[in-house]
Order: C-alpha cells, then structure tokens, then sequence
C-alpha cells in the first residue's frame, strides 16, 4: 500500500513526541526535526509507511549514533501481558469458539503499537482485553480460516509488537492445541525499530515455546519483499496459512498475492476506509 498523506503526518508526530522526551541536545533536535520534515514531504515514488519509518529511524541513528530506543516500552508490555497469560489464555480455551476469541484478542492487541500512539501508557492493557473481549470478527474469514486449519500443515505467522507478541502467542497455543499436527513458525524482525518484535523480545515472552522462530533479517516495521531473507521469502511462498499482525505488514504485503489472514486494529483513516470498517475496530480479513 502506498503512503497516504495521513500516515506522513502520524510518523512525524509521533516520533518527534518520542524524541524530543529524550534527547536535549536542541541543535542536534533541530537537525532531525528538519531531517524528519523532509523525509516526510519528499518520500520516493511508490513508497510506504513502514520504509519512511525506517529512514527516519536511520536518520536518528545518523545525527544521535543510535536508533529511536523502544526498549523500556518493548518490555514493560510485554511483561504486563506476559503476567496475565494464563489467565487469558484459559479465559479464551473456555469460551464457545476458542479460536475465534483468541483470534479477538489478537486483533485488538495491535493498538499497542508507538509508531501510532507514541503516548500509550501502561493503563491501555485494561483498553485492549476490554477490546478483545468486544470483538466481532468477520465470520465468514473466521469460518474459512478455521476450515484451513483442518488440511494445513504449516503455518507462519508474521508477528509485529512487543505487548500484542502476548496475545499472539495464545493464539499460536489455541491453535496447537485443536491442530496440533500444524508446523508454526514464527518471523519476526532482524533488527530493532520501534517497538517491533525481535528474537530477544520473543524469547523474553517464551515464543519458542510454541512455534519455531525465525527473523525476517530487516529492521523495516513490515515485511518488504524486496529486502526480507530468503528463508522468509520461502515461508511465503510454501506455508499452507500465514497469519499477518499489523498495519505494517498488511502495508508491505498486500496486493502482492500472497494468500493471507490479516489481523489488525483499525487505526488510520485510510485502512478504515479500505476495508469499510470503523476505526479502532479489530478487523480480521483474508486475501485471496
């Protein structure tokens, strides 16, 4: 999906509130907020969010000699859901259709996400399981996900954020537990940026646990075609489902024909008005 104007503006902003918290050297700010500015006016033709993200993360690590640091968030969320696993999980294993509240959750998981919302808090855990417990999934997409399942032998999930890594992971646990001749392999990023998932932060929730981990070898919030390992590029192509959280892979993958489930939350005007649903809402659509 293209860069659409909204999204030029929610990255300026939110990484500049990000920034200017933590670094008051006012020269070198200044230097980055014009950086910053110009990234966002100018980006190459056929460009997307998750590929601005990155220059601008890159263009932090330029003028400060490191990149935008996510760390203290990355691990206050996903110790926060971490410690309310079990009881989620056993929540969701006791509902009437296991898969799809798990599914819900999941969705709604992707509001932890400071690309978006650079002011989130610890207090919007108690937002996103009240979400989750609001879902109402597509029934139809649920309906033939689960019927996948039955044949598949392979899944791979292309995980997003710390925090929402939680959820997934209950997910992936549901899913083991009614399917579990399934192969889950889970693909993270290579490289840190934002508050993305990588290696350290799927083993600091136990992922590996439950599916088997594997980095997409970019520090791009998505999943660029273009520039993800080899190993990955095969996941895509051979993988009986793939499951893929968030808005920057949806950004980076569709429209490439690839047959997907996408889970989200809808936070942009521009995906609201896509997929016809409200914003805020947890969407689950499948690409065929």
């Amino acid at each position: 999906m293209e860069l659409d104007e909204e999204c030029k503006g929610c990255l300026y902003n939110s990484q500049l509130k990000k920034v200017e918290r933590e670094q008051k050297d006012g020269k070198k700010l200044s230097e980055f907020k014009a950086g910053v500015k110009a990234l966002c006016e100018n980006p190459p033709e056929h460009y997307c969010a998750p590929l601005l993200m990155r220059d601008i993360d890159s263009l932090h690590r330029e003028i400060f000699g490191a990149g935008i640091d996510y760390s203290r968030e990355k691990s206050l969320f996903n110790l926060k859901l971490l410690s309310m696993e079990e009881e989620l999980y056993s929540h969701i294993m006791s509902s009437a259709d296991s898969v799809e509240s798990a599914l819900g959750f999941a969705c709604a998981s992707n509001y932890i996400d400071f690309a978006r919302l650079c002011d989130i808090g610890e207090d919007s855990v108690s937002t996103v399981i009240e979400a989750g417990e609001r879902s109402k999934l597509n029934k139809a997409v649920t309906q033939s996900f689960k019927e996948k399942l039955k044949s598949a032998g392979t899944l791979c999930f292309l995980h997003d954020n710390c925090g929402e890594i939680v959820l997934d992971k209950i997910l992936i646990r549901v899913i083991a537990h009614f399917y579990p001749r399934i192969a889950i392999t889970s693909v993270v990023r290579g490289k840190p940026i934002i508050n993305d998932v990588t290696k350290d932060d799927a083993k600091e929730v136990g992922l590996e646990e439950y599916s088997r981990v594997a980095d997409n070898g970019t520090g791009i919030p998505g999943t660029c075609l273009a520039e993800i390992s080899e190993e990955v590029k095969q996941l895509l192509k051979h993988s009986d489902v793939i499951i893929s959280k968030g808005l920057g892979n949806l950004e980076t993958l569709y429209g490439e024909g690839y047959n997907i489930f996408y889970a989200f939350n809808c936070k942009c005007r521009h995906i609201a008005e896509r997929f016809s649903a409200p914003i805020w809402s947890s969407v689950f659509v499948e690409e065929k």
